[in-house]
């Protein structure tokens, strides 16, 4: 992708992430439950609305598909080319505890695989982006940028990120059948953090059994693959794709570059299969 039209999205990012700011620094998150049930408050509006008036301004001849808009049917977006996968407030929950663990997801999608994408921090003015096969770089809202370096192998405890908010009892089951074999370090984080402690080297797996979009994994995805990781399903073992006509995630199991072994993956459908 165009190098200037990268630092378009960042400056867009920038922007979405002070209006969340500024929503998170009130007394006022207008908070709702959407039909999912799932939260929503002023803050995923704001910045929705910012990102994709950012996007049609940028990539006018590109689709957006974005959690706070209404979805084109399927059998309409199924022929899409590319489109924009776009998460305006990623770990909504986190947002309402005001625990700062949150983010904004943005991934390019070609047909049904993600080839850029930007995860951003609002509360310390930080994101990574990723163009597939070009590595991983790191930028700040003051405009400077820094190769991310990919981590030396970690040789001791499997460190495995799962969801804060969403923990399940799959997700137990099958932490406690990994016990068997492994020594084990367990990190509850919000959002794409899970994605981006494990690119920066401080997790190995993300591991998840529960709720979860299309639009919650989509960068990080991208990120961990462009690292040597992969992501795959935990129902056909498949490596996980997009604009299903459902936007629902399979269960999934995502691995870095160290766990990514033929030896250690079929342990792990062994014991999903059990």
């Amino acid at each position: 992708m165009d190098i200037n039209k990268i630092h378009g999205v960042n400056d867009v990012l920038a922007k979405a992430g002070k209006a969340i700011i500024e929503v998170y620094e009130s007394n006022d998150f207008d908070e709702q439950v959407k039909a999912d049930n799932t939260a929503v408050t002023k803050a995923d509006k704001a910045s929705s609305e910012i990102i994709n008036a950012g996007l049609a301004q940028i990539f006018p001849e590109i689709p957006v598909l974005d959690e706070e808009t209404n979805f084109p049917e399927y059998k309409i977006r199924k022929s899409w080319e590319y489109y924009f996968l776009v998460d305006p407030l990623d770990g909504t929950k986190e947002f309402i505890k005001r625990n700062g663990e949150f983010c904004i997801n943005i991934a390019l999608i070609h047909k049904t695989v993600p080839v850029t994408g930007w995860i951003y921090e609002p509360l310390k003015e930080k994101g990574w982006y990723c163009d597939k096969g070009n590595g991983i770089v790191e930028f700040v809202t003051r405009g400077t940028t820094k190769a991310v370096e990919k981590p030396d192998t970690y040789k001791g405890k499997i460190r495995i990120a799962t969801s804060r908010s969403f923990f399940k009892p799959r997700e137990a089951e099958l932490i406690e059948k990994m016990k068997r074999s492994f020594e084990l370090e367990i990190l509850h984080c919000g959002s794409s953090k899970k994605q981006i402690q494990m690119i920066l080297g401080n997790a190995d797996m993300y591991l998840k059994a529960g709720p979860c979009s299309e639009w919650d994994t989509a960068p990080g995805q991208l990120m961990v693959e462009e690292f040597g990781g992969v992501v795959f399903r935990q129902d056909t073992f498949e490596t996980m794709a997009y604009n299903k006509a459902i936007l629902i995630n399979p269960h999934f199991v995502m691995l870095n570059e160290r766990l990514n072994t033929p030896d250690f993956v079929k342990f792990m459908q062994e014991i999903i299969k059990e």
